[in-house]
């Protein structure tokens, strides 16, 4: 795999503009936000004036990356489904569990940050009809396609995300899985996944250009994600329903704009962290010191 750690960047990026009619950047367009949407779960993290991605995992919990919340008072946070009405306030934060690995966006040796997790703790519970997702239980998704929902900025592959993002408008895309990444030289499991954005020829192709399967799924499919969407789920379809394997993290490029045709973008690998992220959902049936996890509740 080529190297892609010379520029990168998480999607901290605040908007809170007016919205854009296309999605994430390139995509397959707006979610209506309706009750019958399999993207009803998929909400906006409120972070004080900024917002980004979230999805539920559980009737009080949410799972979003860490970078999103670390440091955040829980008064600045919240969480906001499409589905309630438009004048309502975000559901409160009452614990915010972050993963006891993260280490803020310190790169690794190959460039990119390793645990970036968190799970919020609503304190009330969602509103009745949003089902939470499951969860996919297996790291070995290397090819496969996936779909991933968020509220970040818009745009598409010549000119990258130069569009506005909106906590009320959730945008859909896909990709295929590129690279799956190791957790260190000591510990083989794989916990990151990459994928590249690719344009209407293999030109931009950053993974093994000339294998078939590494094509690009057309303009009305592929995307990347933009600022706001860090924490945005990522899908797999998973006999017949979807399920959560990942969580949108950061974008990179080597010769690419982040977000243009050519760049690539990665996240954590949920299936990897299974056993963090139940101990949070299920405590009463965790062993002890199971559900190590820090609460990011207001810093002294």
């Amino acid at each position: 795999m080529q190297r892609f750690a010379l520029r990168l960047f998480c999607l901290l990026f605040l908007t809170t503009h007016t919205p854009s009619a296309k999605s994430v950047v390139g995509g397959a367009g707006v979610d209506p936000n309706s009750a019958d949407s399999p993207w009803a779960g998929v909400g906006a993290v409120i972070t004080g004036k900024g917002h980004y991605s979230g999805a539920l995992i559980g009737p009080r919990h949410v799972l979003t990356a860490a970078h999103v919340v670390r440091g955040r008072l829980l008064t600045e946070l919240g969480f906001r489904l499409n589905l309630t009405d438009e004048h309502a306030p975000p559901l409160p934060v009452a614990a915010v569990h972050i993963h006891p690995g993260f280490q803020g966006t310190h790169r690794g040796t190959d460039g990119f940050w390793r645990d970036d997790l968190a799970v919020l703790e609503l304190a009330q519970p969602a509103p009745a009809g949003v089902p939470p997702y499951d969860l996919y239980p297996d790291t070995q998704l290397l090819r496969s396609m996936v779909a991933f929902v968020g509220y970040g900025r818009s745009g598409d592959g010549e000119r990258g995300a130069h569009l506005p993002g909106s906590p009320r408008v959730k945008r859909l895309g896909y990709n295929r899985i590129d690279a799956l990444l190791p957790h260190g030289p000591a510990d083989p499991r794989p916990v990151l996944f990459l994928f590249d954005f690719d344009g209407p020829d293999l030109t931009s192709n950053r993974f093994k250009p000339d294998a078939p399967h590494n094509a690009s799924l057309g303009p009305e499919l592929e995307a990347t994600f933009a600022g706001g969407d860090s924490g945005a789920p990522v899908f797999v379809f998973d006999r017949g329903v979807w399920k959560i394997a990942g969580v949108a993290a950061f974008v990179a490029a080597q010769e690419a704009t982040p977000g243009r045709h050519g760049s690539i973008a990665g996240g954590t690998l949920v299936p990897a962290y299974l056993d963090w992220i139940r101990a949070i959902l299920h405590p009463a049936s965790a062993n002890s010191g199971a559900a190590a996890s820090q609460d990011a509740r207001a810093p002294r």
